[in-house]
């Protein structure tokens, strides 16, 4: 059974914020691997404030396409960064790179609902990120109220149950 049938499918959407100290991810970024440019971002908790988004997707990046050319060929990707209490995932599906900062808990839970909201985003923009021009589509745009209603804490808390 594929990880995407053992989901909550709305996607622990909830009308209300949760308290930034809860949350398991610190923020998602939405990138087009090519340019490196930001499409859409969501931060879950306080934890990055001092940073601005742009700033911290295109470190990220850069650190991707580094690890990229260390590798003779090329095909080398970054899968993920560990720190002592923080992970930084990268997931990509063509032109789409989504990079989450989570709280360490469960890599195989983190990963797959990375995996499932990547798939969600690419599936609904698929024909405008793989003909990706510069300019943010105001659709990609409204995603940003998609993810901010994103309750993650529910979808981990809802698949952990036995």
């Amino acid at each position: 059974m594929s990880f995407h049938n053992k989901i909550n499918r709305n996607y622990g959407f909830s009308s209300e914020k949760i308290n930034s100290q809860e949350n398991l991810f610190h923020a998602i970024y939405f990138l087009d691997y090519e340019t490196g440019a930001l499409l859409v971002s969501n931060r879950f908790s306080n934890n990055l404030s001092f940073l601005k988004d742009d700033l911290i997707c295109s470190f990220l990046n850069a650190i991707n396409l580094f690890i990229n050319e260390l590798k003779e060929g090329g095909n080398e990707e970054l899968q993920e960064i560990n720190f002592r209490d923080t992970r930084i995932l990268y997931e990509r599906e063509g032109r789409l790179l989504v990079i989450a900062i989570t709280k360490k808990n469960d890599l195989q839970m983190e990963r797959g609902l990375i995996r499932e909201i990547l798939e969600d985003f690419y599936y609904r923009f698929k024909n405008y990120i793989n003909n990706f021009n510069g300019s943010i589509s105001p659709a990609i745009i409204e995603y940003k109220k998609r993810l901010e209603c994103m309750n993650l804490n529910s979808v981990f808390k809802f698949n952990t149950r036995f």
